[in-house]
């Protein structure tokens, strides 16, 4: 048995209490509802609902309303005598007082049954009543924001032989967002049980599913006291009872000792102080030092009491993102629940102008740095709903300045200082707006951000906090300078901590699509190329012949030491290698170390670079923290969409429909990898499953004969990674699971303005991210693989049906260790089709339909032991497996040409030959013939379109010589050569040009030598830009070399008098470039002061170890 006879009702109250007329919905005629005529024992006809209704897990778009007290989905219910629940025969209904009511007999202003389907916001009252309800008695759910409520109201109403001494008045109330529904019953006043006094069956009141298995009644169902509905409650207000009604099971409303605890929000800025609001036990007679929330095994915070189903509690700081399971108590401590839900802990953001979902935004202050006496205009919102849990009149606002420093040994944050900058702001509805002043706090470079507060002035308790993101507050040049030198002395080498990183993409295009390996910079835009707030880290020095960055990319996995690396871009696409608006090696990874990257990374950046104008120490930092060059690092892309259409790896396409659950993308752990592939005896670095189904009629038979896919599942190696599946449900929504818990995608807070199309959830062994406009979702493992998950609606042949299309990024280290449906990758499309015991069928081209059905995809059918997915109530891995064994598809060459021509103009399609067709073609005229539904041929033909624009993005530009140099240090009256070749993957021919140089330089576009005589001139820096394009594709890449011209160097070595003879000679050489500089200096020199001349190019050995230039070099040659 899945629920109980009946609702447990924790509060109990009597006294004739009920709820009056006037707590009702509104109802009557003067509110345009629709009065049932007078009968007996009759239900109205379907009536078509403007908006999903969904009821114990099912979606419904009509309804019926029973005369005899009751709402029913599936049919009409004419029973006057109740049949105790639970009911099957799909009697899935809603009752409020299920009894033989009979509105025949003649009663003044009364025996009136009304109904009204509301969808719009005419009678505004009832939409915002239904939200009160729901933040009141479910304070734990997100803001509710209903979209259809449908009332309906028995009006004084007598039972059956036209009784009317006795008169009943209840409403049944169910109001949706078409994701999540509430029932409220309300009970003004039940004056009969039953329409015969003998009788001991009551009227009934409650929920059923119509299997037979799932209900929920409540107290005094089917007795004579079933009357005293009007006096209880499950939410102390006689004669009230609310519940959510979308789930499988029924929620009630409310407080009880057995209620599951819940907590919203979810998540929250590491920062603390996000306010938790809490429901569960009943909070009646409890002080607040009596309710306390545990944060993991020792963070205690007393709770405040806000109502009796409602405690909150504000979060500790975490010196660390990430998840902390949440304890409550309602014994002082004594003992603790722990909440089904654990709480995660978001990373800082950091920067004022390209953050998303800031409590607290900047609005004139586009900047990751705000300094000293600046006047910065804040912007916060504290929704209605918050505010609604304050105390009345006694809330003061007060603006905050605070610290945050690094804890060296956790690599965490701790909480400075903070300060006050305003008081005794009274709080608004709406956002907020206040100017302040930033005041000097200290002498140093301060991490800071905003904190707004509201207070209690007359307890002092802090009802709720707002942070904005974390920003550098500066304060003189000499200042940042100082901190640059003092951060440098500490730092190691880069050569200890940045091998084995990934290349930067050589063109933006390539990093863009190489989402494996690469995601964005969250402070840039691909919305806002042009604006100078966009890449603001990664802006041109004035004066320097810089580029500045228009997208950068990050590295999505580290090196063993836990470093990442950044490539940024310019106007053309182009990788920048030299100065700001260049990336650079990043000692901590920012999706992995975001505090740490902060402190180690970005803050000294600011002040070596950006907070001061001495270029040596930006040379300084860049030393430290090295550009980064590109090669064209491999990725690659595969897929599938539609009804479903595949891409392999290397390319192959085809189409496969199968029904059921199949091996998708299986990476083994290491090279060389078996050519078998056997999940339960051999260890993979990842595994991917994909389930399609067929399209379903409401009544659950197959609308096509063809299959879309309705989910997809899978885990990488990481030691702390749990399997992540996203799965259609019956309602059409998507259902993502991570372990054992359900990830909540709506994760904005009633109090955040949202400034950005999407969000991310951090793991650690991936990263999810949610676009809210597409509704599409990315999942990112560090290893190296992206699946982009987009949602299609359906139009035809059942209307709302979700499928899914999946994009699938690979890195090109995993080559010639891949299984599954996306092929074997290799670079060869000829063996893609591979199958289990690693046998290869053909050449996708070369097979039928029916050939790929039978002999490469269905052998991919997973084992239901291995399962990855998750399973609603009444499904299972086995289930899919029958039904992979059974069922039968329709192939390409069984379908009918009757509106051939039809359908290739909806595609687009100009040619009858199909063999010149396009894939995405050929996609988009099979769904379109299947399913008749224009939209979706369309849409694949998009996605089978843009699957050739990715593959052209991947192509990869000509590649210079990776010993090619960033900076090379040549002498003055020196002759150099230097060979800017460059080679390109499809052809031997690749044009140069040389786009910025030395005037008196030679350059040979055919052989890409670069020849100059370095003039006697002071010393300085040359920049040398040399471009190279194929003579295929027109692809582009470019090489940026600075030439470091040296003159020499005074050291002062303490009075002493020398002679040497100084012969130096700097050579180098590599596979395709040569750079030979020769410089001979013979000079006997007596020295009388205390100063020696050396070459510019000892200055490096001089910054490193002094102790190693004088003792090793100087004094070995000169004694």
């Amino acid at each position: 048995m899945l629920c109980s006879i009946c609702l447990v009702v924790t509060i109990f109250i009597t006294g004739g209490q009920t709820v009056p007329l006037s707590d009702f919905f509104s109802f009557g005629n003067q509110f345009n509802d629709t009065l049932f005529w007078p009968n007996d024992d009759e239900s109205t006809g379907a009536l078509p609902l403007p908006r999903l209704f969904p009821y114990f897990d099912h979606n419904h778009q009509q309804i019926y309303l029973s005369n005899n007290g009751l709402f029913s989905f599936l049919g009409q219910i004419s029973q006057y005598v109740p049949d105790p629940f639970p009911l099957s025969d799909n009697r899935r209904l809603i009752a409020g007082f299920w009894s033989d009511i009979d509105t025949r007999g003649s009663v003044t202003n009364g025996n009136q049954v009304y109904y009204h389907i509301h969808d719009n916001s005419s009678y505004g009252g009832v939409f915002v009543k239904a939200s009160t309800y729901v933040r009141q008695y479910f304070p734990g759910e997100r803001p509710f924001n209903p979209s259809m409520i449908i009332i309906g109201t028995w009006y004084r109403v007598g039972a059956y032989r036209q009784q009317t001494s006795r008169l009943n008045t209840f409403q049944i109330v169910l109001a949706t967002d078409e994701v999540r529904s509430f029932t409220f019953l309300l009970y003004h006043d039940l004056q009969w049980a039953s329409p015969s006094v003998t009788s001991v069956t009551g009227g009934q009141a409650g929920f059923n599913a119509g299997d037979g298995v799932v209900f929920q009644m409540l107290p005094y169902s089917r007795t004579n006291n079933v009357t005293l509905l009007t006096n209880i409650s499950n939410v102390n207000v006689p004669g009230l009872f609310v519940f959510r009604t979308d789930t499988d099971t029924i929620n009630l409303g409310g407080c009880g000792t057995t209620y599951p605890l819940t907590f919203r929000p979810l998540r929250g800025s590491q920062l603390g102080s996000t306010a938790l609001t809490f429901q569960g036990p009943c909070f009646t007679n409890m002080s607040a030092g009596d309710v306390k929330c545990r944060f993991g095994e020792s963070n205690i915070v007393d709770a405040l009491i806000v109502s009796n189903f409602q405690a909150i509690c504000l979060t500790p700081a975490s010196p660390l993102p990430g998840y902390v399971n949440v304890y409550l108590s309602t014994d002082g401590g004594i003992t603790y629940r722990l909440f089904s839900n654990s709480f995660a802990y978001t990373p800082l953001q950091f920067g004022t102008a390209t953050v998303d979902n800031t409590e607290v935004n900047t609005v004139n202050i586009s900047s990751v740095i705000i300094s000293i006496g600046d006047q910065v205009t804040l912007s916060w919102l504290f929704s209605e709903a918050t505010q609604q849990n304050w105390p009345n009149g006694t809330i003061q606002i007060e603006v905050q300045l605070s610290t945050i420093t690094l804890n060296e040994s956790t690599g965490g944050i701790d909480l400075g200082a903070s300060f006050i900058l305003q008081r005794n702001l009274t709080p608004l509805i709406g956002i907020q707006f206040t100017t302040i002043t930033i005041p000097l706090i200290s002498n140093n470079i301060q991490s800071s951000f905003f904190r707004i507060v509201a207070r209690d002035n007359t307890t002092n308790i802090i009802y709720a906090t707002l942070s904005s993101s974390v920003f550098a507050l500066n304060l003189t040049s000499s200042i940042a300078e100082g901190f640059c030198q003092t951060w440098a002395a500490r730092q190691p080498s880069a050569a200890t901590w940045n091998q084995n990183l990934l290349s930067c993409p050589m063109s933006v295009a390539q990093a863009r699509v190489a989402r494996c390996c690469y995601e964005p910079d969250p402070m840039c835009r691909a919305t806002s190329y042009n604006s100078f707030t966009n890449c603001n880290l990664h802006r041109a020095r004035a004066g320097h012949e810089e580029i500045s960055a228009i997208a950068c990319y990050l590295s999505l996995s580290g090196n063993e030491w836990g470093a990442g690396t950044e490539c940024c871009y310019d106007t053309e696409g182009q990788l920048i290698t030299r100065g700001t608006g260049a990336g650079t090696d990043d000692r901590h990874r920012p999706s992995s170390l975001p505090v740490a990257h902060f402190f180690d990374d970005t803050l000294p950046y600011l002040a070596c670079c950006l907070l001061t104008a001495n270029d040596e120490s930006c040379t300084t930092y860049f030393n430290l923290r090295p550009l980064r060059r590109g090669s064209n690092s491999r990725s690659v892309w595969g897929g599938t969409w539609g009804d479903p259409h595949y891409t392999t790896l290397d390319g192959s396409a085809f189409t496969f429909n199968g029904y059921g659950e199949y091996t998708y993308l299986a990476i083994a752990s290491s090279a060389p990898a078996p050519d078998s592939f056997n999940s339960s005896s051999q260890n993979y670095s990842f595994i991917a499953q994909v389930r399609t189904t067929p399209v379903f009629y409401s009544n659950q038979t197959i609308a096509t004969l063809a299959t879309v896919t309705r989910g997809l599942a899978a885990k990488s190696d990481h030691p702390q990674a749990e399997s992540i599946s996203v799965t259609v449900s019956r309602r059409e929504l998507l259902i993502v699971r991570r372990g054992n818990e359900t990830i909540d995608l709506d994760t904005v807070s009633a109090d955040t303005v949202s400034t950005r199309d999407s969000f991310v959830l951090f793991y650690p062994e991936m990263t999810l991210e949610r676009n809210r406009t597409s509704g599409a979702l990315t999942l990112s493992w560090f290893i190296g693989v992206s699946i982009q998950i987009t949602p299609i609606i359906l139009s035809s042949p059942v209307a709302g049906t979700v499928v899914l299309n999946l994009g699938v990024s690979v890195a090109g280290s995993f080559q010639g260790r891949t299984y599954g449906l996306l092929g074997f990758y290799d670079n060869n499309r000829t063996n893609d089709l591979r199958t289990p015991n690693g046998s290869v069928v053909d050449n996708a081209d070369s097979l039928t339909e029916a050939q790929i059905y039978y002999e490469f995809g269905q052998t991919w059918v997973i084992n239901p032991k291995q399962s990855l997915f998750f399973y609603e109530a009444g499904d299972s891995a086995l289930y899919y497996t029958n039904k992979s064994l059974v069922y039968v598809p329709i192939f390409a060459e069984q379908l009918p040409t009757t509106q051939a021509n039809t359908t290739r103009s909806i595609c687009n399609i100009s040619s009858t030959n199909e063999s010149t067709w396009t894939v995405a073609e050929r996609t988009c005229y099979y769904d379109v013939t299947v399913t008749n539904d224009i939209a979706f041929g369309r849409a694949s033909l998009a996605t089978g379109n843009e699957m050739t624009e990715i593959a052209i993005d991947q192509r990869s530009p000509p590649v210079f010589n990776s010993a090619l140099e960033l900076i090379m240090t040549v002498n003055v009256s020196s002759n150099i050569t230097i060979n800017f070749t460059a080679v390109s993957p499809f052809t031997t021919n690749v044009r140069y040009a040389l786009l910025i140089g030395p005037n008196t330089a030679d350059f040979d576009t055919q052989t890409a030598l670069f020849r100059w005589q370095v003039p006697s001139l002071p010393a300085e820096d040359i920049l040398v830009r040399v471009s190279a394009q194929d003579s295929q594709y027109n692809l582009t890449s470019r090489h940026e070399l600075v030439l470091r011209v040296l003159d020499s160097l005074i050291i002062n070595i303490n009075e002493t008098t020398l002679t040497s003879t100084i012969s130096i000679t700097s050579t180098t050489s590599t596979t395709s470039t040569t750079s030979t500089t020769s410089t001979t200096s013979s000079a006997s020199t007596t020295f009388s002061s205390s100063y020696i001349f050396i070459p510019w190019f000892c200055v490096t050995a001089l910054m490193v170890d002094p102790f190693y230039l004088f003792s090793s070099f100087i004094i070995k040659n000169m004694i």
